[in-house]
């Protein structure tokens, strides 16, 4: 396998959790300094594709930039990986013609697939410029970040297996459940939009 010298992953990882983990060490691997591209850094709603949507919707955009720069940045720490080997950046891929003043064409991307969206994304990045790496493709997600915020919503407990040690604390410290009953109580009710959920 050969290794980049600099390569990066993107997510918007709300919450970081463990499938999130297991794609960031990949990427990790192939390379000797990672970006960590976080999309919807701007958790304010934009309009961007219909596959997207979903994903623009506060209720699914409870972190912050800054509360997931340290989640994850606490869960790679904890997972062995050095400081000093990783970073993080916005990366709009909302708004994809910014993604050069964030990110140079010559950082690979290096991304999986489980789903439509994921092709798109790797759509978005090839017209831009960017080469994109595919680590693995899947049929399905056992994890997904909208699985765990209805979970913790619902006040199971299920979701604290579906995530770092460094996640489920941070979970706890910020009081992520009764932000995201906040949110949702303020959610309007007349979304054209079906799926009531956002399964990433």
């Amino acid at each position: 396998m050969s290794l980049f010298a600099v390569g990066s992953v993107h997510g918007r990882f709300q919450p970081f959790h463990n499938e999130h983990l297991e794609y960031v060490l990949a990427g990790k691997e192939r390379c000797e300094y990672l970006w960590i591209g976080i999309t919807k850094y701007d958790v304010t709603p934009s309009e961007f594709t219909p596959l997207g949507r979903l994903r623009e919707r506060p209720e699914n955009n409870p972190l912050t930039y800054y509360e997931r720069v340290n989640m994850i940045m606490d869960a790679m720490v904890g997972a062995g990986v050095d400081r000093a080997t990783f970073g993080f950046v916005p990366f709009p891929i909302e708004t994809p013609h910014r993604l050069p003043e964030f990110m140079p064409v010559s950082v690979p991307c290096f991304t999986t697939v489980c789903e439509e969206w994921n092709r798109e994304k790797i759509r978005i990045l090839r017209s831009y410029g960017y080469q994109v790496i595919v680590l693995w493709e899947r049929t399905k997600k056992l994890v997904t970040g909208g699985a765990i915020r209805e979970d913790i919503m619902s006040g199971g407990s299920a979701w604290r297996a579906m995530v770092p040690a460094e996640t489920l604390q941070a979970i706890d410290r910020l009081e992520l459940r009764e932000r995201l009953l906040r949110l949702q109580s303020l959610a309007p009710t007349d979304r054209l939009d079906v799926s009531p959920t956002d399964p990433t």
